[in-house]
């Protein structure tokens, strides 16, 4: 039973985009209306919380980010094989899954290369650099605790319950660095009056995050050996 070698420790940095744009207010013009995000949905770029300013107010790094994030998020996973077997399910993982995780990471490169400039650039970015993290990490997350059993494995639940614990074991560094990214998200967003709807918003994300443990009966978190070290993290 293999599960390709490319899903592992937090090797890349892949992001998600930013949503609505609200126009800038005057003390003359209507109160603004903020879109709050949606915590509970799909990671996704239409999940993330409006802005205080109009999309031209980004830098170009920004911009250029959001471009490549909103690739790699958009990105679907493999269609799963129809056929649970173990042999059917190995050849997926090692091949469709695969090459899924290395596009995503490819994505993951050329976005983190704007964001680390995006990010140092106003504090601002720094928010919307900490969600982005987030949503795309818990998308890869969640594609991994998904990935289906193999049939055969119905009737060998201690098999089975090794196999849970692998993909639980892949899915953990990306759950880990996407509770830290929605945490300084919220940190952040939440010395900001007009952006603390992004810090509910990444707070209930982080808290709605799915649990990856060593056991199928429960435990301590797994955490993976890989840091990352965008500036999003920065206070």
């Amino acid at each position: 039973m293999r599960i390709s070698s490319g899903v592992g420790a937090a090797s890349a940095v892949v992001f998600a985009s930013f949503g609505l744009l609200a126009c800038a207010g005057t003390a003359s013009s209507p109160s603004r209306t903020y879109q709050e995000g949606d915590p509970a949905g799909a990671p996704s770029v239409e999940a993330l919380p409006s802005l205080d300013v109009d999309q031209n107010k980004l830098t170009q790094e920004m911009k250029m980010a959001r471009l490549l994030s909103a690739e790699s998020l958009n990105l679907e996973p493999p269609v799963r094989p129809r056929d649970t077997s173990t042999a059917t399910i190995a050849d997926w993982s090692d091949n469709e899954l695969k090459t899924w995780i290395e596009a995503k990471n490819r994505a993951a490169e050329a976005a983190r290369k704007e964001l680390d400039l995006a990010a140092v650039q106003n504090h601002r970015q720094r928010i919307m650099a900490g969600a982005m993290v987030g949503l795309v990490y818990e998308d890869v997350a969640r594609t991994l605790l998904t990935l289906p059993i193999p049939a055969e494995l119905s009737a060998e639940p201690d098999i089975a319950k090794m196999y849970v614990d692998i993909l639980r074991t892949q899915a953990g560094p990306y759950l880990t660095q996407a509770k830290a990214a929605y945490s300084a998200c919220s940190g952040n967003a939440v010395q900001v009056p007009a952006l603390k709807h992004w810090s509910s918003f990444c707070l209930e994300r982080g808290e709605r995050l799915p649990d990856a443990t060593t056991s199928t009966s429960g435990g301590e978190p797994v955490h993976g050996s890989g840091t990352t070290h965008v500036s999003v993290y920065g206070q």
